[in-house]
């Protein structure tokens, strides 16, 4: 991890630990825990200091309110949740994005359209009878219902592994940070469609929405990645505990620690090996070359 993502929190912390490195406190830990699942996240070379905690604290859904069982039961088809989580708001979009989503939506009359939008005032949906606004929706609540046809998200973590859990094929539409990362790994599994934001029109969002609920596959690997990250043989809960009760009970024994904490990413990843053979190879090449063009002047000369 690099010093610039470390900083921020690095600045935080040393105002009460004035001597705390971030880097070390990773280094010298036992365990740590990493919001992600290793049935969703590409499979990787690591120790066993590494903890898969995804879902922790996932709540149970509740009964919906009548407000949006109704939206439910008036769709002839199912429901489509559109949501970019907590931090994004549908409301600053571009005019022509937010076009974009509502004529295609538009195009699916049998199928309402639940989105998460933070400005009422706008009236966005007005004239669109499919589609529903809020300023928040009971994420959760939603995605457990059996008439939920497909999740349109930002490809937050989160809602990964929400819509993951709950077995919801999604259209991930990545906005920054991890957010590509994690739409490919659904991607990979099978579950989802990525829709890069550039990209975004009436028609590739009408193709997605028709790909998304009309093939199959979808919806058959999200049901089965469901089924696998429940089946688990330990729960992210039971993990965390019995995880901090052993480092609590025995701390950092050295046992699970490499090499590697101590090495820059130059050595850890041989880029200094690499480097120092490529200048050899390029030079050997260049002296080649040097000599075939000699040669090929020697010839010239000849002739």
């Amino acid at each position: 991890m690099g010093s610039w993502s470390t900083k921020g929190i690095e600045e935080v912390v040393q105002k009460q630990f004035p001597d705390f490195n971030l880097q070390d406190a990773f280094s010298d830990s036992a365990f740590f825990y990493i919001n992600s699942d290793e049935h969703i996240d590409y499979p990787q070379p690591i120790t066993h200091k590494v903890v898969f905690i995804a879902g922790l604290g996932k709540i149970q859904a509740k009964p919906l309110e009548k407000e949006y069982l109704d939206i439910f039961d008036s769709a002839k088809k199912g429901v489509i949740l559109l949501s970019f989580g907590s931090n994004v708001q549908s409301s600053q979009m571009k005019p022509e994005m937010k076009k974009a989503f509502l004529e295609a939506f538009s195009e699916f009359p049998d199928i309402n359209f639940l989105w998460k939008y933070e400005n009422d005032e706008d009236q966005i949906a007005k004239g669109y009878k499919n589609v529903f606004t809020g300023k928040w929706l009971p994420q959760n609540d939603i995605l457990d219902h059996p008439k939920l046809l497909a999740f349109i998200s930002h490809g937050g973590m989160n809602s990964v592994m929400e819509g993951s859990t709950k077995g919801i094929p999604m259209i991930c539409i990545p906005l920054a940070a991890d957010q590509s990362h994690n739409s490919m790994l659904l991607v990979r599994r099978g579950t989802a469609i990525k829709l890069e934001k550039n990209e975004i029109t009436k028609e590739s969002i009408i193709a997605s929405i028709k790909e998304i609920i009309g093939n199959e596959k979808y919806r058959k690997n999200a049901k089965l990645l469901s089924k696998m990250v429940a089946a688990k043989p330990t729960k992210s809960e039971e993990r965390v505990v019995k995880y901090a009760e052993f480092a609590a009970q025995f701390g950092d024994t050295g046992t699970l620690q490499t090499q590697g904490r101590h090495q820059s990413i130059w050595v850890l990843y041989s880029i200094d090996v690499i480097a120092f053979l490529v200048i050899v190879f390029g030079v050997i090449i260049a002296i080649f070359v040097k000599e075939g063009i000699n040669q090929f002047g020697f010839y010239i000369q000849l002739m």
